[in-house]
């Protein structure tokens, strides 16, 4: 059946196109079934797109009629065609299918739509032959929606007028959304873009414009055309129309031109991004010895995104909050959160564009790299934030906590399912994959590393790579550069990646004067379940780094994934000196010691803790707290590990206590002996508060900063200190009468300040708050007033805030819903508040969310997990439950619910084994004579190093 083309951009087209669209989808015979999976068949692979959209950004009439022709070569000779398309009215009457060498019309047939599995077969009346290509072409129209996935709208207030803007998010997969696409990333291909827009709008995509025209018919229309992609992926085609200003960057180091894309009232907020953006881009140029190979980089500030970023090929999208920053109002942690997702997208450019996973299962090879190179990204412009001191804190102790559960999973976990999909943007695909990746580069060495990196890229560039191609380069570099390994990089580091979790390594000394012991490995989990189904044996080809002395080079050795336990002779150490594993935690695996071994350490950490390095303190922190929760080491043990955090003044080995320190504290909230708690901890909070004091430094260090906000948040939130609390009214005091204005506060602690007077105070502080959120427009400081909003302990006040958090004209964007919510369920006082809430108002919630998927899954799933970490009574977790039970059909399947609920039970399992043993060592604590543990001259030490910081501080 052939069909004339019809010409879909003349203005009186554009209504028939949205008409006629309409009336043929009521028409289409459509299956709702899901049996074959969401896998397209490769009968048929696009070799190039070209695409015509016109988003018409007005209210009432929120649509992108569209055009798109593809290029296909037919692997197989087929008679139907199958393709992704989700939420699009395509008109069946405009589809044409055409041989290219003959330009013979191929009739249609019919146009099946399984809505379920977001896939369109063409059926024809005759076949492709393989080996031969051919040309689809239609028209259709999609939806400009409010759900921030697809090509969407967003929205702003200038000069009180509202704004629209429409932009893409099309990961992971949602180019589907915008035009009828083969939307699988190994199918991969170029593309030629057209977009339409209002004369008094802009337009930006991947790559350079080539010329403007306006469109026949439609005064005030035109037509953007782009230059064609390289080849690459469907969901790296980004797009937007909007009133945006660019800002082009100033920086020495533009071989490749930056723009800064941002609304016109922000404009003087791009400036850092501006300047470290090209830096970031030279390094890794140096780092990969592969040139960015696109002629320009246009970053984009958009005010409603899922995501923090995304890494769109030459045109990429950011959060305002993680793009824009005023170098005098914001805060150390939004500096370092630009230039940390700022390295993260453009790593990316190699680790995910120039080299793509070759399906979503496979994700960690694109998000795993750019985590880890995002560290090294930011210390190449940053390096005084020392981010090889925050990798362990900050990603691998984090991903620790998950994959120590039952319900985790491997980093390669196959997906059949649109929603299954989306919730593989997690913790585990980050931070573990970060976390391995830099445990290899270790073992072979940075050049090694580096050096294989680039052979990897270079051989999948513009392709697709499976974990065997990375495997294989860096296989082939090792063997270049003459390094040994006992085993093949894949023999090693596939268990690493086909098997979730990680092993706890315990150390068992002799004592007998030979220097020796034994070593073993075993999977660690929080707790075992009884009924276990699980058959796969958990063993890892472990690098292990040994040391009894910080000052000289350490040891390793290795134990293979066949072997529970090894007989290690040497350990260099003496019967009365310790032994530390896992030297600067980089290895991905927890360390269990011998008693006389934690002995020999709680000796050290007393006399003077600094002899052990910083980032192995807090390595001992959390390992033994938390193995302490498996009921692996007593209570007693890990506790008394804690005393010497007295002395402690590093940001590293406090991130780790008070992370670890913060589980107890909630195990231990609501009960008699709470009180016990808090005078312990306030033992070991006010030395460090009165170390870093209230007020900065003009010479403070960026972890010196950190440090301050752990300090402060224990002393004026949790421990409700004098002193602290007392300097946090005032300073919140002096600003609602006016005294100061924001600008006089730092931004370090207008989050920490804010919280602790709204949480002391009623509705004046509050409502206080609430009108700075409203008129601030600076993004990162909205967020740090939102969460401190929920600070406060009035239950009418957070029960306001939860329909706040589902009424559109609040003021709340729903990008930022997810951290209200969860920022409440972190309130001792709001978590009941807010598990009543939604299980009272489920279908209120449900329905404002729906549609909105978010980014890493749905959101009704990812607040049902926030509710999980503050339960500690069976009243608690029998609520949960149930609240799961009565929705099975939205929660029952999803991992992130399960892997709550698996947290949920072992904290009520911690409460009956723990709490009496905790309880009754507290009881014991003598801590008014430091000087029987600790040795006076290490505490004239420490005095003086305390009065030289209050000196470097002024």
């Amino acid at each position: 059946m052939s069909r004339n083309k019809m010409s879909p951009f003349r203005k009186d087209s554009l209504v028939l196109v949205a008409i006629t669209a309409l009336i043929f989808s009521q028409t289409w015979r459509t299956a709702m079934t899901d049996e074959g999976g969401m896998r397209l068949p490769k009968n048929v692979l696009p070799v190039s797109y070209d695409i015509q959209l016109l988003p018409i950004i007005e209210e009432g009439n929120f649509t992108t009629p569209g055009f798109v022709e593809i290029v296909v070569d037919c692997i197989e000779t087929t008679s139907a065609i199958s393709m992704n398309s989700a939420d699009i009215s395509i008109d069946e009457s405009s589809i044409m299918i055409s041989d290219i060498a003959s330009q013979e019309p191929i009739g249609v047939m019919n146009l099946m739509v399984e809505d379920d599995r977001q896939i369109i077969t063409i059926e024809l009346d005759s076949q492709l032959m393989s080996g031969r290509q051919y040309k689809i072409s239609m028209n259709f129209v999609a939806v400009l929606n409010d759900e921030l996935r697809g090509f969407y709208r967003s929205t702003y207030e200038e000069n009180g007028e509202t704004k629209y803007l429409a932009v893409t998010q099309f990961s992971a997969p949602d180019a589907r959304r915008s035009f009828p696409c083969f939307d699988e990333p190994n199918m991969k291909a170029v593309f030629t873009i057209k977009l339409g827009r209002k004369l008094s709008m802009s337009s930006n995509s991947n790559m350079p414009k080539i010329k403007t025209e306006p469109i026949q018919g439609m005064a005030d229309y035109v037509w953007d055309y782009y230059q064609t992609t390289v080849k690459m992926s469907s969901y790296l085609v980004g797009m937007m129309v909007s009133e945006f200003t660019g800002v082009p960057s100033e920086s020495e180091l533009n071989r490749v031109p930056f723009t800064i894309w941002t609304r016109p009232s922000l404009t003087n907020l791009t400036k850092y991004a501006g300047n470290i953006a090209p830096q970031i881009l030279k390094y890794f140029e140096y780092f990969t010895q592969i040139d960015y190979p696109l002629p320009k980089v246009d970053i984009a500030a958009i005010p409603d995104f899922a995501a923090g970023a995304m890494e769109n090929w030459g045109h990429i999208n950011f959060r305002e909050a993680d793009l824009l920053i005023d170098e005098q109002r914001s805060s150390e942690v939004a500096k370092q959160r630009v230039a940390e997702v700022t390295g993260h997208e453009l790593g990316h450019m190699w680790f995910g564009n120039l080299v793509t996973h070759d399906w979503w299962s496979l994700v960690w090879l694109k998000e795993g790299f750019a985590r880890y190179v995002q560290y090294i990204g930011t210390d190449s412009v940053e390096p005084g934030f020392q981010m090889d001191e925050q990798f362990g804190v900050a990603t691998l102790q984090s991903v620790f906590r998950v994959d120590s559960l039952e319900s985790s999973r491997p980093l390669d976990f196959d997906v059949n399912n649109s929603a299954s999909l989306n919730t593989l943007f997690d913790v585990v695909v980050y931070d573990k994959g970060a976390s391995i990746v830099r445990m290899m580069a270790n073992f072979l060495g940075p050049e090694t590393f580096r050096r294989s990196m680039t052979r990897y890229l270079h051989s999948r560039a513009y392709a697709n790579a499976v974990q065997d191609d990375l495997w294989r380069a860096v296989q082939e570099q090792i063997e270049i550069d003459g390094l040994v390994l006992p085993a093949t990089v894949k023999t090693i580091m596939d268990p690493w990646t086909n098997k979730m979790g990680y092993p706890l390594i315990t150390v068992t000394r002799n004592y007998d004067g030979t220097s020796g012991g034994t070593i073993s490995q075993s999977r660690f989990l929080l707790r075992k379940s009884t009924n276990s189904t699980d058959s796969i044996v958990y063993r890892w080809w472990v690098p292990l780094t040994f040391t009894a002395d910080f000052s000289l080079p350490q040891k390793s050795i290795w134990i293979s994934d066949k072997e529970d336990s090894i007989p290690l002779p040497d350990l260099s150490a003496t019967d009365d000196e310790w032994v530390l594993f896992n030297v600067g935690q980089v290895g991905y695996y927890r360390v269990s010691y011998d008693d006389t071994n934690y002995g020999l350490i709680l000796q050290q950490l007393a006399t003077d803790h600094t002899v052990i390095s910083a980032k192995n303190r807090a390595q001992l922190l959390d390992d033994t707290l938390t193995i302490a929760r498996a009921n692996i080491v007593p209570y007693e043990k890990a506790l008394d590990l804690t005393k010497y955090l007295a002395l402690e003044r590093d940001y590293a080995p406090w991130t780790a206590a008070t992370n670890a320190l913060d589980f107890i504290d909630i195990m231990l909230y609501g009960y008699p002996d709470f009180n016990e708690w808090k005078v312990y901890l306030s033992d070991l909070v006010v030395p460090l508060y009165q170390y870093v004091g209230f007020d900065e430094g003009t010479r403070d260090t960026h972890l010196f900063i950190y440090t301050r906000t752990h300090a402060i948040h224990w002393a004026c939130t949790k421990l409700e200190i004098d002193d602290c609390v007392q300097h946090a009214n005032q300073v919140y005091a002096s600003w609602m009468t006016n005294v100061i204005t924001e600008n006089d506060i730092s931004p370090n602690l207008l989050r920490l300040i804010s919280c602790s007077a709204i949480a002391n105070g009623s509705d004046p502080e509050w409502n206080f708050g609430y009108q700075k959120y409203l008129a601030s427009t600076l993004a990162n400081e909205k967020i740090d007033l939102l969460k401190a909003m929920t600070c406060t302990k009035e239950t009418d006040i957070i029960y306001h805030m939860l329909e706040m958090m589902i009424n559109e004209n609040s003021g709340i964007r729903l990008q930022d819903a997810n951290t209200l919510f969860s920022s409440i369920a972190a309130n001792p006082v709001g978590h009941g508040v807010a598990l009543d809430f939604l299980a009272t108002r489920w279908d209120e919630v449900n329905a404002y969310f729906s549609g909105y998927v978010g980014f890493g899954g749905s959101s009704m799933p990812g607040l049902f997990r926030s509710l999980c970490d503050r339960v500690n009574t069976n009243e608690q977790l029998a609520e949960l439950t149930k609240l799961r039970d009565d929705h099975l059909d939205v929660l029952g399947s999803s991992k992130t619910v399960n892997q709550g609920l698996e947290l949920a039970q072992s904290n009520v399992k911690w409460v009956e084994q723990h709490y009496s043993e905790v309880i009754t060592w507290l009881k014991n604590q003598k801590m008014s004579s430091a000087s029987t543990t600790i040795s006076p001259n290490y505490v004239v030490m420490v005095t003086l190093c305390g009065v030289l910081s209050m000196f470097f501080k002024t």
